[in-house]
């Protein structure tokens, strides 16, 4: 995604999850972290260490099955990870790379079925 079309992705609304959702790293296996809040374009994970801006194969596993699946398998890029005073976890940001509109589908169904609902 180009600088200016970034700048818009980012100021998206991003659903925060009110679920636990695992985040593997499809090729190892290995548990990366649990997703905390997505957009069709990115999303946040809480981790365990901090990632470096590198390219991960995700697989999100669901809850429930959507549309068919119980996993949701995406390519995305780690563009920052920072860990907040205190915290014992750190925040890392993903932008999704060559999603497919059947995944961007599938992305926006995740976000609406687990989406955090605050009432005010």
């Amino acid at each position: 995604m180009a600088g200016g079309a970034m700048k818009d992705a980012r100021r998206r609304a991003r659903d925060v999850v009110d679920k636990f959702l695992p985040v593997y790293h499809r090729e190892t296996k290995e548990l990366i972290g649990y997703l905390t809040d997505v957009t069709v374009d990115g999303g946040m994970l809480e981790t365990g260490e901090p990632l470096g801006e590198e390219f991960f194969p995700l697989r999100i596993e669901l809850a429930d099955e959507i549309s068919g699946g119980r996993h949701i398998d995406i390519d995305a890029r780690c563009v920052w990870t920072r860990k907040d005073r205190n915290a014992i976890f750190h925040n890392s940001g993903f932008e999704f790379q060559d999603i497919s509109s059947e995944t961007r589908t599938r992305i926006a169904e995740l976000a609406e079925r687990y989406r955090l609902n605050i009432s005010k």
